[in-house]
């Protein structure tokens, strides 16, 4: 189905990785520095005309695209024309291998099913060494760092029909990514806040999927976005307009707390707002920076920042709860909804035990009974997280 025939479906319909909604890019913008060590880009998708719904707090699956290049080195490796027809093993559509090989196969996983085909093939005594299973660890080593392309590349002696090995790929899975814009604000379009990810692949650079299909590769007006929708009953606003709330997102996690601050302020309601936004340094990854700081300017917004390397001691978002510990308490103790968002491993699990320590000092509370009070919090939703 085309886009504008996407467009012209008059009932609301629930959108899903099967079937998702082909959106086109409006606008995209760089909002680091050029001096930055990452760049970070504001996304618009337009969206006029459709019938998605979404709310603060929700996300958008992304079906995104492999790089068009890579995917031409791979069908010339397996000398296969572009418009060769192949049959999806999942799904058992015909496509042709271009469209195929661009949309559904993850070209950066290998799995052993695909080693274990080629060695046989190829009468590899030394890889089928390596399969055997007191090798894992061997096999993981010679595996570390190589995608697809790179085990045709290096072990296809013999010729490979995709339609043979097309069993053995893993599937190229949606991205997901917080919406960083309301509804009420922007009826027409959708914003994501998108880090471009890239790494160094030997003598390349190659980059993340999704982030270079958006921040690269999609064409203002032109490419076919498919999206959906994905709910976040775990991560939304408080029905109550009047209710305080916290938000603590470093980096990317601000990009909900854009989409919250734009639905409160249309609504006109009337709780505070407290932001603790951190990144590597001011001058260079203040995300959404003029925003903010109006907000803040205009008295919607307060705004405590962290940036690590502006000084000679890093400081992080839970540095700075740290240093408003009593106020913290007093907001939470008197019913302020308390969010969470952006990196689990080490950002989300620091500013958890930030907040034990702040619950157990100030509402002179044991340590288990603070992990208690916390645990209650998160029954209650009144402490909600959205961590990736």
């Amino acid at each position: 189905m085309s886009n504008l025939e996407n467009t012209k479906k008059t009932l609301p319909q629930h959108y899903s990785k099967t079937d998702p909604y082909c959106v086109v890019l409006k606008e995209k913008a760089v909002l680091s520095h050029p001096n930055s060590s990452k760049k970070t880009y504001h996304i618009s998708l337009d969206i006029k005309g459709s019938d998605l719904i979404f709310h603060p707090g929700d996300s958008i699956g992304v079906l995104a695209q492999n790089d068009p290049e890579l995917i031409k080195r791979f069908l010339s490796l397996l000398n296969c024309p572009p418009t060769t027809p192949i049959i999806d093993p999942r799904s058992q559509v015909e496509m042709t291998s271009e469209d195929y090989l661009l949309k559904k196969v993850n070209l950066s996983r290998v799995n052993t099913p695909l080693i274990r085909y080629i060695a046989e093939k190829n009468k590899n005594e030394e890889l089928l060494r390596l399969l055997q299973p007191e090798n894992k660890v061997a096999l993981s080593e010679f595996l570390l760092g190589k995608d697809l392309i790179d085990i045709i590349e290096l072990l296809a002696q013999e010729p490979l029909v995709l339609q043979d090995i097309a069993q053995f790929f893993t599937p190229l899975l949606p991205r997901f990514y917080s919406i960083s814009s309301s509804l009420k604000t922007h009826p027409d379009e959708l914003h994501l806040l998108v880090a471009l990810l890239s790494y160094p692949h030997g003598d390349e650079v190659r980059y993340g999927v999704a982030s270079h299909f958006l921040c690269h590769l999609a064409t203002e007006s032109k490419t076919s976005i498919p999206i959906y929708v994905q709910p976040a009953a775990h991560f939304k606003l408080p029905d109550d307009p009047a209710a305080n709330i916290i938000m603590i997102g470093p980096g990317t996690g601000v990009a909900p707390y854009r989409a919250f601050l734009q639905e409160r302020l249309s609504s006109k309601a009337t709780g505070k707002h407290w932001l603790f936004f951190g990144e590597r340094n001011r001058e260079y990854d203040f995300l959404y920076k003029d925003y903010l700081l109006e907000l803040e300017k205009q008295g919607h917004l307060r705004l405590d920042t962290a940036f690590s390397r502006d000084q000679e001691s890093k400081e992080y978002v839970q540095h700075k709860l740290l240093k408003h510990s009593e106020e913290i308490w007093n907001w939470i103790s008197n019913g302020s909804y308390l969010y969470v968002c952006g990196d689990a491993t080490r950002m989300a699990k620091d500013v958890e035990a930030t907040l034990l320590s702040i619950i157990e000092k100030y509402g002179n509370l044991s340590e288990h009974d603070a992990r208690a009070y916390l645990k209650n919090m998160r029954h209650s939703r009144q402490y909600m997280t959205d961590v990736y």
